[in-house]
């Protein structure tokens, strides 16, 4: 059954005209549902959660093998679809390297209405790395 709701959720992003990386990421609004990676197809469930405050956001995620290079390559694409999606006035900034074993990288992109993180993090006790979009609402 949950294969059955995967696939209707996977169908329902790309039935009738295919949407660009940008349509597809502005239909998740605050509902969650399926992406894919620009550029390659693959597919997360996004899920939404609450923030601090009241507000939701949604969350994208990606595994790869453990520090593999299609995960770093995936991070890059990701970065700039998001940049192309949100023009060149929107915010980006890095976040600060954090003492810890695991590597991550995060940018985030700001605009009037909307915050968005693109990360890349190794979780070297699952041995996979991630790739993730969060996108949140401002208010």
């Amino acid at each position: 059954m949950k294969h059955a709701m995967r696939l209707a959720a996977v169908l329902s992003v790309f039935a009738g005209p295919a949407l660009s990386f940008c349509d597809a990421m502005a239909r998740l609004g605050v509902d969650g549902g399926a992406l894919a990676l620009p550029d390659e197809g693959t597919i997360a469930d996004c899920t939404t959660s609450l923030q601090l405050g009241g507000g939701q956001q949604v969350q994208c995620g990606w595994p790869f093998a453990y520090r593999a290079e299609e995960a770093t390559a995936a991070f890059g694409r990701l970065n700039d679809a998001v940049t192309a999606c949100l023009g060149p006035d929107v915010a980006i900034t890095q976040d600060q390297s954090v003492n810890h074993p695991d590597f991550y990288d995060l940018r985030i992109y700001r605009s009037a209405n909307q915050e968005m993180g693109v990360s890349l993090k190794d979780k070297a006790a699952l041995q996979q790395t991630y790739v993730f979009l969060r996108i949140s609402e401002l208010g």
